[in-house]
């Protein structure tokens, strides 16, 4: 199977697909390649860093994987007229037709969302050719055990004015407070969730998943993220997190709340237990296996 990958800056969307590589690769029925562009950055933070990257000729390949704008690509090139499509979906704007990605459901592929709500979009479209399938993302983390020296992380890469203006309110009032509005590296950005206690996450209005609820699930005591709708699923209001309307002031409300609930230790005690089992349902072995058995159907999938 031919991948196809730009990888210019590091996002989740790539270690997603790098993700999908590595189940491939697991396997001892397919042989996954990846092309990897001419601007693609040969660093560290390439996930497929190392990997020998192969000319994009998808004819030579039984099966090819796309995900986002991969279809762009893909299709100004020679091709097999039937050849068999594994298109990952990571985001609910794939179903707005005003987004460059929205063209290419009319594409005949085997569909593979990363949340119910993905799935849910592109099929009220009317428009996808093809299964679809929903795998929720899952994420294998390391174990840290650092000392809390932050009350509060704020994660604010993708609203870096409404972080800063909640990291202003939450040092005013006293609270130690360390604030992400730009990309770090994963290890760093673990560390700085391991050492808070609090997180405060600030997706973009919509995603397709979002990962970093799971990753400050892991490594802080109570997590605060608004609906981003690709977040339903996983993050339950109260129960594993605190989900406030997506503004200034519940968000502020809900650190205050937060604040309180630390010091009972039998509520803090649900919530974590609660944020585990959530975790735990979403683990990269299962990722593998409702992959793996899909593509053991792939030649059936794709006669249908």
């Amino acid at each position: 199977m031919l991948f196809y990958r730009d990888v210019q800056k590091l996002f989740g969307g790539h270690l997603k697909v790098a993700d999908y590589f590595e189940h491939l690769a697991s396997s001892a029925s397919f042989v996954p390649c990846v092309s990897l562009s001419d601007n693609s950055r040969m660093d560290a933070s390439n996930p497929w860093f190392g990997k020998r990257s192969v000319e994009y000729l998808p004819a030579n390949y039984d099966y090819v994987f796309l995900a986002g704008m991969d279809w762009r690509d893909y299709l100004a090139v020679d091709h097999p007229p039937n050849q068999p499509v594994i298109n990952l979906i990571q985001h609910v704007r794939h179903a707005d037709p005003a987004e460059d990605v929205y063209q290419y459901l009319t594409q005949r592929a085997i569909r593979i969302c990363v949340s119910q709500q993905v799935a849910d979009a592109i099929q009220q479209t009317e428009k996808v050719k093809g299964p679809v399938f929903t795998i929720p993302n899952g994420v294998d983390l390391p174990d840290l055990s650092l000392e809390k020296s932050y009350d509060v992380i704020i994660l604010g890469v993708k609203q870096p004015g409404l972080s800063r203006e909640i990291h202003e309110q939450l040092t005013v009032s006293g609270e130690k407070v360390v604030l992400v509005s730009e990309q770090v590296p994963r290890d760093l950005l673990f560390e700085y969730l391991a050492a808070s206690r609090v997180a405060i996450l600030l997706p973009n209005v919509t995603e397709g998943f979002y990962l970093p609820a799971l990753e400050a699930m892991k490594y802080c005591d109570l997590v605060i993220v608004p609906d981003c709708v690709g977040n339903r699923d996983f993050c339950k209001d109260n129960q594993n997190c605190l989900m406030p309307e997506y503004n200034l002031e519940a968000i502020l409300a809900s650190a205050a709340q937060a604040k309180h609930l630390l010091q009972n230790e039998h509520v803090l005690t649900v919530f974590k237990r609660e944020m585990g089992e959530t975790l735990r349902a979403h683990n990269l072995a299962k990722e593998r296996q409702a992959f793996l058995e899909i593509m053991a159907n792939v030649k059936k999938l794709w006669a249908m």
